[in-house]
């Protein structure tokens, strides 16, 4: 069983040629609203891999709230412990460009109640987790019980520090791995260059796997960097592909898989998806993930 504990917002995308410089008005090529938050994003790509999961977060009592709740039963995701909450919803305001690259203005709404309190009164959740899920767009009051709760049950815990911040020692020492990348490192981490960066988050506890994008992915090995090539794919949007990454990388690891098949596994996920819109829709199945790696091997 993996559990998410997380964010789920709204997000409301507008697709252009190119993004407008301060006072100006561009026009748009498309407009759509999908389900996101890092949290819903990761657990949509767990249930979407064919794993089940359980997901912990808050939605507001408006008509962004039935969207996503809607959404995420609608890919089988267990929605039992999502509450309602009398605010507005999570929302992302996301641009577009023709490259993919993204731009996002993000208002919390129902997820900045996510603290300890909420947290402590949803412990059940946690009961039959083999992995546990966080990311950092919730209080971080509550991401800390969740990281204690699931260390004294023994759930293996992943940490996607994102939004970057500074993340305190009784913290780390809870989480089994992360997986920032290559700016959220340097933001959260000590070191001159990335090797020691990668060794001192090491040194307070978590395995750490650096994300690249389209440089692949980087880990520690025997004191020695090793970096994963990427999958070479043209970029439609690349949206949510930390958090496809995030899941895959999850499923993998419940598997059975050690953190250099599981690190496969998610780029080759997350390559999917940068080349479909959208985020927690634009993540594939087993199947297609199966599928990737059968072409790339023809190739």
């Amino acid at each position: 069983m993996i559990v998410v504990m997380g964010s789920v917002n709204a997000d409301l995308v507008s697709f252009t040629k190119r993004f407008p410089k301060v006072g100006e008005t561009v026009s748009g090529k498309d407009f759509a609203m999908f389900q996101g938050g890092k949290g819903a994003n990761q657990a949509v790509g767990v249930s979407k891999l064919g794993e089940e999961v359980n997901f912990l977060g808050l939605v507001g009592n408006d008509t962004f709230g039935d969207f996503l709740l809607k959404s995420l039963k609608d890919v089988g995701v267990n929605t039992s412990f999502v509450k309602r909450v009398e605010t507005k919803s999570g929302i992302a305001s996301i641009w577009v460009n023709e490259e993919g690259e993204n731009s996002i203005i993000l208002s919390a709404g129902a997820n900045a109640h996510l603290d300890e309190e909420m947290v402590s009164s949803s412990g059940k959740i946690f009961e039959k987790a083999d992995y546990l899920l966080l990311q950092l767009e919730t209080p971080l009051s509550g991401i800390v019980k969740a990281s204690e709760i699931a260390k004294a049950r023994g759930t293996k815990v992943i940490l996607d520090p994102a939004p970057a911040m500074k993340l305190s020692a009784e913290l780390l020492k809870n989480i089994d791995y992360i997986t920032p990348n290559e700016v959220e490192i340097s933001l959260i981490s000590e070191g001159e260059d990335l090797i020691e960066q990668i060794k001192w988050l090491e040194s307070q506890g978590p395995k750490a796997l650096v994300k690249a994008g389209s440089n692949g992915a980087y880990i520690l090995k025997a004191g020695k960097m090793k970096k994963f090539d990427a999958f070479k794919v043209k970029a439609v949007d690349t949206t949510g592909a930390g958090d496809c990454f995030n899941a895959a990388f999850a499923v993998s690891l419940s598997r059975g898989a050690d953190i250099e098949e599981a690190c496969r596994f998610a780029m080759a996920a997350a390559a999917i998806s940068v080349t479909r819109k959208g985020a927690a829709t634009s993540f594939p199945s087993q199947e297609e993930v199966e599928k990737f790696f059968e072409r790339m091997k023809e190739s």
